[in-house]
C-alpha cells in the first residue's frame, strides 16, 4: 500500500514537472502571456504571444511573437500585415503565411499559402528556413491573355479595379509570361502614381515577385 502511494506521489510530481507553463519575454511587440504552446518531438517548446483569430478554422494569427520556452529573447515578431497558420510536424514548427490571391475560377480570390517558414533546432540553436510555395496555381495562356488585355485597355487614374489588375499581373508574371511581368513593373506609368493602401499593396506584390525570383 505504501509502495502504491509513493508511486502515485512520484507520478503526480513528475506530471507537474512535465506541464511546464511558459510565457514570452517582455517586448514592445506583444504581451507576455502565451496564447498558444507548440510542443516539438525534440522536447523543445515554442510559445506564441499576441493575437489569435479563433473564429477561423483552423485558427490564424497576426501581430505575434514566437519564443523558445525558457529563453529571454524572442525568435521573431510577425507584424499586423501577416496572417499565418501554424502547425507542428515532429520536430519542426511550420509557419504558413497566407495571402489572398486571384487564383480561383474567373480570377476569384483564394486564401493561398504564399510562404512556409520551418523553425526547428540544431543542438541549442534555432534554425529558420523560408520556402516559397511554388505550387500556387498558375494561369493558363487564355487567362494570361485576358489579364494583358485588361491592362492594355485600362485608363489613367487609379481605383480598386486597377489593383485587381496588378494582382492578376503578379500571378501572370509568376506563371512565366514576360509581357505580364513588364506590365506589372510599369503599372504606375500606365494608371498613375499609387499612394496609401494601394502603394503598400503594390510594394508588397513587388517584394513577393522578387522573393519568387530569388527562390528559383
Amino acid at each position: 500500500m505504501i509502495f502504491v502511494f509513493t508511486v502515485l506521489i512520484f507520478t503526480t510530481v513528475f506530471g507537474q514537472e512535465k506541464e511546464v507553463i511558459c510565457d514570452c519575454p517582455k517586448t514592445p511587440f506583444a504581451g507576455t502571456k502565451a496564447d498558444t504552446t507548440f510542443h516539438l518531438s525534440s522536447g523543445r517548446t515554442i510559445v506564441l504571444c499576441s493575437y489569435k483569430h479563433p473564429e477561423r478554422k483552423p485558427a490564424t494569427y497576426s501581430e505575434f511573437v514566437l519564443a523558445v520556452c525558457g529563453q529571454d529573447t524572442i525568435i521573431d515578431f510577425w507584424g499586423a500585415v501577416w496572417t499565418c497558420r501554424l502547425r507542428v510536424t515532429n520536430d519542426t514548427l511550420f509557419v504558413d503565411q497566407l495571402q489572398n490571391l486571384p487564383t480561383g475560377a474567373n480570377f476569384s480570390y483564394r486564401e493561398t499559402v504564399w510562404t512556409t517558414e520551418k523553425i526547428y533546432f540544431s543542438g541549442q540553436r534555432v534554425v529558420r528556413k523560408m520556402l516559397v510555395n511554388r505550387q500556387i496555381r498558375k494561369y493558363t495562356q487564355a487567362e494570361i491573355l485576358l489579364v494583358i488585355k485588361s491592362y492594355e485597355s485600362a485608363t489613367p487614374g487609379f481605383h480598386s479595379s486597377k489593383m485587381e489588375i496588378a494582382n492578376r499581373l503578379f500571378i501572370a508574371s509568376i506563371s512565366g509570361n514576360k509581357k505580364a511581368r513588364q506590365y506589372f513593373k510599369e503599372l504606375e506609368t500606365k494608371v498613375g502614381t499609387l499612394d496609401g493602401a494601394f502603394a503598400e499593396e503594390y510594394n508588397d506584390l513587388t517584394a513577393m515577385l522578387a522573393l519568387w525570383d530569388k527562390a528559383e
